[in-house]
């Protein structure tokens, strides 16, 4: 697996990276978020967020917007930090293209939604 650290934001003690990489046939995004918003928000100091898209979700999602390149690629999606994972899961949402999403926090709680047939 080769995985990319796409972006890094930092902003009053908060950190979100994104990365994106290639896992079992399957391109994913992740987002790794930690800091006192986090603690916020999910009740624990880490936590990351991921997206996995299956071979036919990915050419649906890359005939969408790309992959590299461009602003308009998923790689300039998730490098914006204007975007987060929510966002390009709305994307994905609005235009009907699968993926499975899953987190994890630092205290071992765990979502999983697979993606719809």
């Amino acid at each position: 697996m080769f995985e990319n650290e796409v972006a890094r934001f930092e902003s009053a003690g908060d950190v979100r990276t994104m990365h994106v990489y290639e896992e079992d046939g399957r391109i994913v995004v992740r987002e790794d978020l930690e800091g006192p918003s986090t603690l916020i928000v999910y009740g624990e100091d880490r936590r990351s967020l991921r997206v996995a898209f299956g071979p036919e979700a990915l050419a649906a999602l890359l005939a969408a917007i790309g992959f590299a390149g461009s602003a308009d690629s998923l790689w300039g999606y998730v490098s914006r930090e204007d975007h987060d994972i929510v966002d390009l899961m709305d994307l994905c949402d609005q235009r009907g293209i699968p993926y499975e999403f899953s987190s994890i926090g630092s205290g071992g709680d765990c979502q999983l939604r697979p993606a719809a047939c």
